[in-house]
C-alpha cells in the first residue's frame, strides 16, 4: 500500500492544531510532527494556506466536487457540518485567518464553482438561464456566510438543523428557475 503523504502531513497539521494556534504553526513544526522532508511538503504542497485547502477539500467538504454531482445535498452537508464539528479547532481557527489565499475567501469560492457545475448538471445541456446562474451565486455566498457564522460561532446549532436551514433558504424560488431544465424541481429538498 503506497504512504499518502498529504494525509501525513494534513494530519500533523491537525494534530499541532489542537494546542497551537493555527497561525503560529509554521512549516518546520509541520515537518518536525510528522517526520516528513522539507522538500516532500513542497512536492505537495505550495504553502500553509495550500495545506489548510486540502485539508478543507479532503476532510471537511470531500463530496462536494466535481466528481460528485449526483448527490442529495442535504445529506452532504450534514455530513459537512459533522466533519467541521469533527476539525471545530482547526476550522475555527482557519476561518479566523485573514490575508490573501486565506480559507473563508476558499470556502466562498469553493461553494460558487461547486453550485454553478451542480446546476448546470442538473439543468442539463442547454446553458442554464442568467437567473438562475445569478440565484446560483447569490445562495452559494449566503450559504458560505451563514456557514462561517456558525462556525465562528461554536458551532451551537445542530449539523441537521444547519444544513435544514441551508436548503431551505436554497431551496426558495428554485422550482420556478429549474422547471425548464432536464431535471425540474427543488434540488434542496430534503430527502433523509
Amino acid at each position: 500500500m503506497a504512504i499518502n503523504l498529504k494525509e501525513i502531513i494534513a494530519n500533523g497539521l491537525l494534530e499541532i492544531c489542537e494546542w497551537k494556534p493555527l497561525d503560529k504553526i509554521t512549516v518546520k513544526q509541520v515537518l518536525e510532527k510528522t517526520g516528513v522532508s522539507r522538500q516532500s511538503f513542497y512536492n505537495h504542497f505550495i504553502d500553509m494556506d495550500d495545506l489548510i485547502h486540502y485539508i478543507y477539500d479532503s476532510k471537511v467538504v470531500p463530496k462536494y466536487n466535481s466528481k460528485n454531482l449526483d448527490m442529495n445535498f442535504y445529506k452532504n452537508l450534514v455530513e459537512s457540518f459533522d466533519n467541521m464539528r469533527k476539525y471545530k479547532k482547526f476550522m475555527i481557527q482557519a476561518c479566523k485567518m485573514e490575508g490573501q489565499n486565506c480559507l473563508k475567501d476558499y470556502i466562498f469560492t469553493h461553494c460558487e464553482e461547486f453550485d454553478l457545475q451542480f446546476h448546470q448538471k442538473l439543468y442539463g445541456s442547454q446553458p442554464m438561464p442568467e437567473s438562475l446562474k445569478l440565484a446560483t451565486i447569490y445562495h452559494a455566498h449566503a450559504s458560505s456566510s451563514m456557514s462561517l457564522s456558525w462556525i465562528l460561532s461554536g458551532m451551537g446549532v445542530s449539523s441537521e438543523e444547519m444544513a435544514r436551514l441551508i436548503c431551505q433558504m436554497r431551496g426558495v424560488g428554485m422550482e420556478a428557475l429549474f422547471k425548464d431544465g432536464a431535471h425540474p424541481g427543488n434540488p434542496y429538498e430534503i430527502r433523509e
